[in-house]
C-alpha cells in the first residue's frame, strides 16, 4: 500500500518517491443460493392500464355485459374522465444466486492517511413467479342514493405472473457500519406496468463497541 499524507500535493507528491507498506489482506468470495417468498399488494390505476394495453373502461363489464362509463358529468357540469382504480395482490416466489466479496481488514498508518477500510460487496439475481395474482373487481353505481352497487370484472386487465430482479449490497462496519443497496427488475403484476428500482442507504440504530485494534511496527 502506498503512504500518503494530504500535505502531498502537486509537485511535492510529483517528485516524491512514495513509500509502500505491505499488508496481508485475502479477499473471500462467497457464493450462495436465495430461495424465498414476497407477498405484495397495491392500488392500480386501471386507466394508464387499460390504455397501454389498447382497452378503455368500456372493456371492464357487469353481470350484464355493460361496461363502465369513460365519462361522467361532474356537479357543475363539467365532463370530466372516469378514473377508475382497484387492488392487486400477489404472492410469488424467487430464486437465485448470489456472488460476494468479502475483505475483513482495516488499516491505518500513524501519521498517514487511512490506508484501506473493510468491506463486504455482493451481487445477486433472482427470477420470480407469482403462484398467486389476482386484482379485485371494480364496484360502480350510477346513482349511490338510489341504485345498488353493481361489480365490474376486471378480467380483461392482462396480468403478467414472470419476474427478475438484479441488485447489489455494500457493507461496511468500521466507521459508521453503513450499508448501500439498490435492485432493478420487472416484477409480477400488471402486464405493461412490472419495471421498478430501488435504491437505498441504511444506519444502525443498535451496535456494540468492539475494539479490535493490533499496533504493528515495520520498517
Amino acid at each position: 500500500m502506498v503512504l500518503y499524507k494530504n500535505t502531498y500535493k502537486g509537485n511535492r507528491w510529483a517528485s516524491r518517491i512514495p513509500l509502500h507498506a505491505e499488508v496481508p489482506c485475502k479477499v473471500r468470495k462467497i457464493y450462495g443460493g436465495r430461495l424465498g417468498a414476497i407477498l405484495w399488494n397495491s392500488t392500480a390505476n386501471l386507466n394508464r392500464a387499460l390504455d397501454k394495453q389498447g382497452m378503455t373502461n368500456a372493456d371492464l363489464i357487469n353481470a350484464e355485459s355493460v361496461g363502465l362509463p369513460t365519462t361522467y358529468i361532474d356537479p357543475k357540469g363539467q365532463v370530466q374522465d372516469f378514473e377508475v382504480y382497484s387492488n392487486i395482490y400477489s404472492t410469488s416466489i424467487y430464486a437465485g444466486a448470489s456472488l460476494a466479496w468479502f475483505r475483513n481488514v482495516a488499516v491505518n498508518f500513524d501519521k498517514y492517511e487511512e490506508g484501506v477500510d473493510d468491506g463486504m460487496l455482493t451481487v445477486f439475481f433472482d427470477l420470480q413467479y407469482a403462484a398467486s395474482l389476482r386484482m379485485d373487481p371494480v364496484y360502480y353505481s350510477p346513482n349511490p342514493a338510489t341504485t345498488a352497487y353493481e361489480s365490474y370484472s376486471t378480467k380483461p386487465v392482462k396480468l403478467s405472473p414472470f419476474g427478475f430482479r438484479a441488485g447489489i449490497d455494500g457493507k461496511f462496519n468500521r466507521t459508521l457500519s453503513w450499508a448501500y443497496g439498490g435492485e432493478i427488475g420487472l416484477r409480477p403484476s400488471i402486464k405493461g406496468q412490472t419495471f421498478y428500482a430501488m435504491f437505498k442507504i441504511t444506519f444502525p440504530l443498535f451496535g456494540t463497541s468492539l475494539d479490535y485494534n493490533v499496533e504493528t511496527f515495520g520498517k
